[in-house]
């Protein structure tokens, strides 16, 4: 029940769907109570405008992003641990497993690999399928892209049971454990190396941070702080990928807080 509501009560906090709950607020309000439904209205653009220009958005990304360098590697780990996600599912009309948004964990990953930096990759993960209807685990659809661009099957294991980020923590602890490892290369988005590493940590492995699919760079960042005046409109202008960048950092600062409450980290 937990990581369905996880997945589910987080979507009426982000900016899309609680400025939605506010807009059919509004609605409800507007002949019995007409002050109200204005002032909710104002509500709903001042949310549209905080979120939707790339001030707060980026500032809070930035500030996951920064938690850990990007991985130097001066260390090497038998075991590189790639958290669960980057795949879409192979479905009509899709010809393969594709690669999503964080697909670069897995590309970043098999170059680890390939480079020496570790001996096996362990790809971990399941679908819920409540909400997705899968028949595949993430891990095995990681695994067979993997496999695509040239990593060797007797180097890829899968752990497929479980859910979120600390049921995977714990069940690739569980494996490293059995193995006599206690040391990994961990493979994640950049956002959510923090979270991660903290789950992991708190199963006694030590873990050598490797971030990947960052969302801003040093270069785009000092573009932000410096004031532009061609740039001027994006600073005053709301934008639909400066809401999806404040809700992927929302997710991950609500997740570090449940996770903080339930003891997972």
């Amino acid at each position: 029940m937990f990581v369905y509501l996880s997945k589910v009560l987080p979507t009426l906090v982000y900016p899309t769907g609680f400025m939605f709950l506010c807009l059919i607020a509004a609605l409800a309000f507007i002949n019995s109570r007409p002050k109200l439904s204005r002032i909710i209205i104002i509500l709903s653009l001042i949310i549209i405008w905080i979120t939707g220009t790339p001030l707060l958005s980026n500032l809070m990304i930035r500030n996951l992003e920064s938690t850990y360098p990007p991985y130097n590697g001066s260390e090497t780990a038998k075991v590189i641990v790639v958290m669960g996600g980057g795949t879409d599912s192979w479905e009509y009309p899709r010809q393969m497993v594709e690669l999503s948004g964080a697909g670069d964990r897995i590309l970043y990953a098999s170059k680890l690999l390939k480079e020496g930096k570790g001996d096996l990759l362990l790809f971990g993960g399941s679908y819920y399928t409540v909400l997705d209807g899968a028949e595949q685990s993430v891990a095995a659809e990681m695994a067979a892209i993997a496999e695509e661009i040239g990593v060797s099957e007797d180097k890829i294991l899968l752990q497929e049971g479980s859910l979120n980020s600390y049921e995977e923590a714990v069940a690739d602890s569980q494996i490293l454990k059995k193995m006599g490892e206690e040391q990994i290369i961990l493979v994640t988005s950049a956002t959510h190396m923090r979270r991660a590493v903290a789950c992991f940590e708190k199963q006694g492995i030590k873990v050598i941070p490797a971030p990947v699919d960052y969302a801003i760079t040093d270069k785009e960042w000092a573009a932000l702080t410096e004031f532009n005046l061609k740039r001027f409109h994006t600073w005053i202008i709301p934008q639909s990928g400066n809401i999806r960048a404040f809700e992927t950092a929302l997710k991950e600062y609500l997740g570090i807080f449940m996770y903080r409450l339930r003891g997972w980290i």
